[in-house]
């Protein structure tokens, strides 16, 4: 597997200096509770958050203490584990080829099996999160991600199965985890009941990320190309990109070839009884998820 060269993003990334680099490894071996912190994942934290010191070492904490408390969705992140291989087999994930004219990569989602029992959210986010892992280690930085859903086929059965205390992962792994620029989101062939999902996000979701939403319904679904270009978007959607197989395949093909590197990435967590001052639990970072753990529908 080839992956990005770090004397090829100090080429292209001119604000990019050995100087920060070096004041992150100071500061990160006096957090005695974080892990070794590769120089590609201080490339990457770096150019997220526009080469700005402060905020990089607090995505650098909020990275690592994600994955640290969501074990069920950043372990056993394995192509050869039946959950995952169901999860891809349910779910297509696409990582289109190219980019946007200003430098954007872009993965597309759409549902391969319609079932709704189907999906399951946390193999779901745990497969997105390996396509998302797969496309920075494999492309370096970049301008930004765009992630576009496709809900055809999604229905309220879908909705039922979305647990609130997984939603808010999803929207934390999404707004506080990436060593990524997340440019926009957006979700063509929009379903109707799409405030029902908006109602359960919003409560923990920052303002930031929710001016990056976008929706488009099956009406106006061409609008999707003021943004993405034909020339990158499956055929199927009207696009003159590859087919929505082929994507999905490259894709899968690319993500399986760094099963090792996922199963090694498991090592690298926070070590709570180190941490300086009272450990964290799962409920001080993410709050007590209480009753109300799924959204029921009749």
């Amino acid at each position: 597997m080839n992956f990005f060269n770090i004397p090829d993003e100090f080429k292209k990334n001119p604000e990019l200096n050995e100087e920060d680099l070096n004041h992150l490894r100071e500061w990160i071996s006096k957090q005695p509770h974080l892990p070794i912190v590769t120089d590609e994942l201080l490339v990457l934290f770096l150019h997220s958050c526009f080469y700005r010191l402060e905020p990089t070492k607090v995505t650098i904490e909020s990275y690592f203490t994600l994955r640290t408390h969501s074990p069920e969705l950043f372990t056993k992140r394995d192509t050869d584990v039946k959950s995952v291989l169901e999860a891809f087999k349910t779910i297509s994930f696409c990582a289109l080829p190219g980019s946007t004219p200003d430098g954007c990569k872009v993965i597309f989602i759409y549902a391969k099996r319609e079932e709704a029992e189907l999906f399951v959210l946390s193999d779901f986010i745990k497969a997105l999160s390996m396509v998302i892992d797969m496309l920075l280690m494999t492309s370096g930085t970049f301008n930004g991600l765009i992630i576009i859903y496709d809900m055809k086929g999604i229905s309220l059965s879908h909705i039922g199965r979305l647990g609130i205390n997984m939603m808010k992962k999803y929207v934390y792994f999404l707004q506080d985890g990436l060593p990524a620029r997340l440019k926009a989101i957006h979700t063509i062939n929009t379903v109707p009941f799409i405030d029902m999902i908006t109602s359960m996000t919003k409560p923990f979701m920052k303002k930031e990320l929710s001016e990056k939403l976008y929706y488009h319904s099956a009406a106006d679904s061409e609008t999707i190309f003021d943004y993405i270009p034909k020339e990158i978007m499956p055929i199927e959607i009207g696009g003159s990109g590859q087919t929505l197989q082929n994507l999905h395949d490259d894709t899968f093909d690319k993500v399986k070839e760094m099963r090792e590197w996922f199963l090694e990435e498991e090592n690298y967590r926070v070590d709570e009884q180190k941490r300086p001052g009272k450990p964290k639990t799962e409920s001080d970072y993410f709050g007590v998820e209480g009753s109300f753990k799924t959204l029921n529908l009749d």
